[in-house]
C-alpha cells in the first residue's frame, strides 16, 4: 500500500506539469498574433507589360528583396517575444535510466573540485568484501520540477524588451516599404519623361522632314538657294541623333524601373498619358505631424528599446524565489542481503519512491558592479538615440519645407509652360508662311521649329516635374496614399473621356 502513494504523487505532478506547460503555451501564442506576417507577402508576382504607376508601387512592395528581408527580420522579432513569454513556463525534465553496474563498492570520497568528478558516477551501497566483474541490473527514473515564483519584474522587462524590438522591427519594414514605394514611383516619373521626350522629339522630326521637304521643292522651282536642302539635311539628321538619344535613355529609365521593381529581367512598358496632364491642385499646405513619420517612428522605436534594455538590467540586480519539486524511482537487482526491499522484474523497474518539495531563495549580490556598468551603457546609448530620433525630425522638417516650396514653384511654372507652347507655335506657323513667301530665310524656321519643340518638351517635363514634386512631399511625410488618390482620379478621368 505504501509503495502507492509514491506513484500516485508522480502521475499527479505530470498532470499538474502538463496543465502549466498548456496553458501558458495557449499565452503564448495569443501574444504573437498582433504582429503576423502572411507567407503571401513572400511570393512575388509577374507585371502586365504595361502597366500604371500604381501597378509599379504595387508589385514593388510585393517583389523588392529588401522588403522580404526586413520582413523575415520582423518574424525573428515576433519569434523572439513568443520565446520571452515562455520564460513563466517551469523547468520540467524527466530522466530514465537503466544499467547494467558491477557491484564493487567501497568507502572513499571524491571531492568536487577535481577534474574526474564529472566522469565518475555516484553510487551508492554498503562496501563489499570481495570485487566481482558481474554487473547488476540497476534503473532510475526521475522527474525535476524548477519553477521561478518570484523575480521581482525580470521577466516582464524582458517581455518589453522583446516588444521593443519587434516594435523597431516594424518600423523598419514601414520605412523600407516608404522607401521602395518611392523610389518605384519615382523611376516611373522618369520613364514617363524619358517617353514625353521622344513624342516631342519626333513631332519636331516630322515637322523638320516637311520642312526639309517644303525646303528641296522650292530650290527645285528655283525659289530658294540650293544651300538651303543642305541645311535641312543637317537638321534632320542632328534631329534623329536625339531622338536616337532618347530612345535610348527610355529604355534605361525603362530598366531601372524594373529593377526598383524587383523584376530586372523583365522586359515592360508603362501607361504614361495620366501622368502628362495636370493634377488637381490639393492643398497640402495644412500642418502635418512628422512624428507619425516611419523614420521618426523607428529612432522613436530604437530610444524604446534601449529604455527597456535598462529595466531588464535594472531588475535583474532582484532577489528570485524558486520552487523545487522533484519525484525519483529506483531499483537494483542486487539480492536482498543489500536490497532489502526485493528486486522488481531483475532490477528492470523500480522498487522504492521518494519525492521532494522545496523552495530555494538567491541573490546575485556581488552582480551589482558589472549590471551598473551595463546600466550606464543602455542609458548612454538611450540618449544617443534620442539624439538621433531630434535629428531626425530636423531632417525631415528641413525636407518638408524644402518640398513645399518645390511643388508651389513647379505649379507657377506649369501653369506659364501652355502659353509657352501656343506662343512658340503661333510663331512657327508664321515663320513658315514667311519662308515659304521668300520673306526670310531657312535658318529662322529652323529656330522656330526648334523652339516649338523645346517649349513641347518643356510643358510635358512641367507637369511630370509637379507630379514628382507631390510624390517628394508625400514621401517627407511618410505617406504615399494622397500622391496615388489623386493619380487615381486622373486616370478615372482619363478613362471617362475616353469611353
Amino acid at each position: 500500500m505504501n509503495s502507492r502513494k509514491p506513484g500516485k504523487c508522480f502521475v499527479a505532478v505530470l498532470v499538474f506539469a502538463a496543465f502549466l506547460l498548456t496553458s501558458c503555451h495557449l499565452a503564448t501564442f495569443a501574444a504573437g498574433r498582433q504582429v503576423d506576417v502572411p507567407d503571401l507577402q513572400f511570393q512575388p508576382v509577374r507585371p502586365t507589360q504595361a502597366i500604371t504607376i500604381r501597378e509599379a508601387v504595387d508589385v514593388s512592395l510585393r517583389n523588392y528583396p529588401q522588403i522580404t528581408s526586413k520582413l523575415f527580420k520582423l518574424r525573428a522579432a515576433k519569434a523572439n517575444v513568443t520565446l520571452a513569454k515562455t520564460q513563466y513556463l517551469p523547468n520540467l525534465n524527466i530522466d530514465t535510466q537503466v544499467s547494467g553496474v558491477t557491484p564493487n563498492r567501497i568507502a572513499s570520497v571524491v571531492m568536487n573540485n577535481v577534474s574526474g568528478f564529472d566522469t565518475v558516477p555516484v553510487d551508492s551501497g554498503p562496501p563489499v568484501s570481495s570485487t566481482t566483474l558481474k554487473p547488476e541490473l540497476n534503473n532510475l527514473q526521475g522527474l525535476n520540477l524548477n519553477w521561478l515564483l518570484v523575480d521581482y519584474g525580470m521577466r516582464k522587462a524582458n517581455d518589453r524588451f522583446a516588444y521593443a524590438d519587434a516594435r523597431t522591427a516594424r518600423a523598419d519594414v514601414a520605412l523600407t516599404k516608404l522607401d521602395v514605394a518611392f523610389h518605384a514611383a519615382d523611376a516611373f516619373l522618369d520613364a514617363v519623361a524619358a517617353k514625353q521626350i521622344i513624342r516631342s522629339t519626333t513631332a519636331a522630326l516630322e515637322h523638320m522632314e516637311a520642312a526639309n521637304l517644303r525646303a528641296k521643292t522650292l530650290v527645285a522651282a528655283g525659289l530658294r538657294p540650293g544651300v538651303d536642302a543642305a541645311d535641312w539635311d543637317y537638321e534632320v539628321a542632328k534631329t534623329k541623333i536625339g531622338l536616337i538619344k532618347a530612345e535610348k535613355n527610355t529604355r534605361i529609365a525603362l530598366v531601372d524601373l524594373a529593377e526598383k521593381m524587383g523584376i530586372a529581367s523583365t522586359d515592360l512598358d508603362i501607361v504614361s498619358e495620366p501622368l502628362v496632364r495636370r493634377p488637381l491642385a490639393v492643398n497640402y499646405l495644412a500642418p502635418v505631424d512628422l512624428t507619425s513619420h516611419p523614420l521618426a517612428r523607428m529612432k522613436e522605436a530604437e530610444v524604446y528599446r534601449w529604455k527597456a534594455k535598462w529595466d531588464v538590467l535594472d531588475k535583474a540586480w532582484r532577489p528570485h524565489l524558486w520552487l523545487n519539486a522533484s519525484v525519483w524511482g529506483r531499483g537494483s537487482g542486487a539480492g536482498k542481503s543489500v536490497n532489502p526491499v526485493g528486486a522488481v522484474a531483475g532490477g528492470f523497474l523500480p522498487q522504492v519512491f521518494n519525492y521532494m518539495v522545496g523552495v530555494s531563495y538567491s541573490f546575485p549580490v556581488l552582480e551589482y558592479y558589472p549590471l551598473k556598468a551595463q546600466k550606464d551603457m543602455a542609458r548612454s546609448n538611450q540618449m544617443a538615440a534620442k539624439a538621433d530620433f531630434e535629428l531626425a525630425m530636423q531632417v525631415l522638417e528641413r525636407k518638408d519645407a524644402r518640398a513645399r516650396i518645390q511643388l508651389e514653384m513647379t505649379r507657377k511654372v506649369a501653369q506659364q509652360t501652355p502659353t509657352l507652347v501656343e506662343s512658340a507655335r503661333v510663331r512657327e506657323i508664321k515663320v513658315l508662311k514667311r519662308y515659304s513667301a521668300g520673306l526670310t530665310n531657312m535658318v529662322s524656321l529652323a529656330d522656330a521649329e526648334k523652339a516649338l519643340a523645346e517649349a513641347e518638351v518643356e510643358d510635358a517635363l512641367a507637369q511630370i516635374d509637379v507630379w514628382r514634386s507631390i510624390l517628394h512631399l508625400g514621401y517627407v511625410q511618410g505617406d504615399l496614399g494622397p500622391f496615388l488618390q489623386l493619380v487615381d482620379i486622373v486616370e478615372g478621368n482619363n478613362k471617362g473621356n475616353q469611353g
